[in-house]
């Protein structure tokens, strides 16, 4: 088993992400959102720890989550928000303590403590 799939949980299809998450490509992003889905019943988003991400990508990653809750699909991050993603977040007010939802999903923890 690779490094690359060892990190990622076995029965999740993983989604490598483009470098830059901005309203640039929001399109092209949704897009291969979708057809990744539509695709499978669990799926993995790999984001790059350097990638250039604005509200425009952290909106079409919440309303995939809501998506993939009314279907019944996982949808996960690869590793907890870090850089600059956690940064993005952060300054968009995504992250609420008391939303245990949102925090399990970007950060992968349970509590907020």
């Amino acid at each position: 088993m690779n490094e690359a799939t060892s990190s990622t949980p076995l029965a999740l299809a993983p989604l490598v992400l483009p470098g830059r998450l901005t309203i640039r490509n929001a399109h092209a992003v949704r897009d291969l959102l979708l057809e990744a889905l539509n695709g499978s019943s669990s799926l993995c988003l790999d984001i790059p720890t350097d990638a250039e991400i604005d509200l425009s990508f952290l909106q079409i990653v919440e309303a995939a989550r809501l998506t993939a809750d009314r279907r019944g699909t996982t949808l996960c991050l690869s590793r907890p928000a870090s850089s600059t993603l956690l940064a993005a977040l952060e300054r968009s007010g995504f992250l609420h303590p008391d939303d245990l939802q949102s925090c399990q999903f970007w950060l992968h923890r349970k509590d907020t403590q």
